[in-house]
């Protein structure tokens, strides 16, 4: 198995947590990784990416006595594979941390560790109602443009950030340099990252039971899912059009695309490319009539929690279903045509988003799932948050359960 964050790694399918020891690829760093590192130097096993526990480049008693380490928490450096498919290190115990990008913050809260976190960026700071105490702590700036003397000031043993690009504060390696605060980057927004990226924080947090419950509890809904769109034979599963802001949509390697997908969707532009990593192509209306979806999904980047006012999504609805051509779809012909905001499809609580789909796709298969209690219930026991869904908050139009 290549790295978790990798195209080809599937939504649903086993996933192996990146950090030096896990020599078996598995989910877990356990017992059965010093079996195979003893069968690997005793010849019986070939090496794999992540048996070097302790990134010396020897296989060896030594990652035997890390990997042992690791299982009782009480490693003084963690190394593992960044989304860049780097492999990094990051001092444990951290005892202090500041976290970038919301998803990242959903993370901290599922794994119990809002005590740690001393600074977050101005994403978490604008969303007071989902992030009540998160919001509240000092804020280190942009996501984009990381203030570096902020970072200084809070001294924190690591910063949790995602992609080295544009939009992550791509010199703050170098910014940091020396100053002791590791940079640690993982891909916590898509479908098929965020999960593997909880785990492996779990291990530089210490809350690696909390975790293992978490994707205990999520497998359960994406099992059902799958099991269920298994039945619906492939010529009868529904063509999507999944329309973003800006004339764009999305490809496989995006979270939208593969939640459409496992929902039993066809994307129509699953392989089209362009825009931000190649995953978020332009589209124009044309191509779109000719193409013509039965059901269309529109993206929101408003809508969630931090409103109660759902003409934000209808506002979206209706320019969707006015652009040229659309009424000729035969999903706007049919009332196929659903909004969602972006917050309950990616990250780890994406598996609401899935339930969504499904319904909105298969509303006789998925009759029985109600999507208020799936994201009550990550909310109450997960999030740490009592919200109450049923007057605040829009999280899809038309308005469905």
């Amino acid at each position: 198995m290549g790295s978790v964050f990798a195209d080809d790694v599937q939504i649903g399918e086993p996933f192996s947590v990146q950090i030096m020891g896990n020599a078996n690829l598995d989910q877990v760093v356990d017992q059965q990784d010093i079996v195979f590192i003893q069968e690997i130097i005793g010849g019986t096993k070939e090496k794999t990416k992540l048996a070097d526990a302790n990134n010396d480049g020897i296989i060896d008693q030594a990652d035997i006595e890390q990997i042992n380490k690791i299982i009782s928490g009480t490693e003084d450096t963690i190394y593992y594979v960044n989304l860049n498919d780097d492999v990094e290190s990051v001092k444990h115990p951290l005892n202090n941390i500041i976290v970038v990008y919301d998803n990242t913050a959903e993370i901290i809260r599922i794994l119990g560790a809002q005590d740690k976190v001393v600074g977050v960026d101005s994403m978490i700071l604008e969303k007071s109602k989902y992030f009540p105490e998160l919001s509240q702590l000092p804020s280190i700036g942009e996501r984009k443009d990381c203030n570096v003397e902020k970072i200084l000031e809070l001294d924190p043993d690591a910063v949790f950030i995602h992609a080295k690009s544009e939009s992550g504060c791509p010199d703050l390696e170098e910014k940091l340099k020396d100053k002791g605060i590791d940079v640690v980057r993982l891909g916590t927004w898509e479908s098929h990252t965020a999960v593997p990226s909880l785990m492996l924080m779990a291990y530089m947090l210490d809350k690696v039971d909390r975790a293992k419950q978490y994707v205990t509890y999520q497998e359960k809904y994406l099992n059902t899912i799958k099991e269920r769109v298994a039945q619906i034979p492939e010529e009868k599963r529904l063509r999507v059009f999944i329309d973003r802001p800006g004339d764009t949509t999305t490809s496989k390697g995006s979270g939208y695309s593969e939640s459409v997908e496992f929902a039993g969707g066809k994307n129509l532009a699953k392989n089209l490319a362009g825009g931000f990593q190649s995953v978020l192509p332009a589209v124009d209306s044309e191509w779109v009539v000719k193409e013509n979806p039965e059901v269309i999904i529109g993206l929101s980047w408003d809508g969630g929690h931090e409103t109660d006012d759902l003409d934000v999504l209808k506002k979206r609805y209706d320019e969707v279903v006015a652009k040229p051509g659309f009424s000729s779809i035969d999903a706007v012909k049919n009332n196929r045509v659903y909004i969602t905001p972006y917050i309950n499809v990616l990250g780890p609580g994406y598996h609401i988003g899935l339930v969504q789909f499904a319904k909105w796709l298969y509303p006789e298969q998925f009759g029985d799932m109600d999507v208020k209690i799936v994201q009550d219930e990550y909310m109450t026991n997960w999030q740490n948050l009592y919200f109450d869904l049923n007057n605040h908050g829009v999280f899809g139009y038309p308005v469905s359960t």
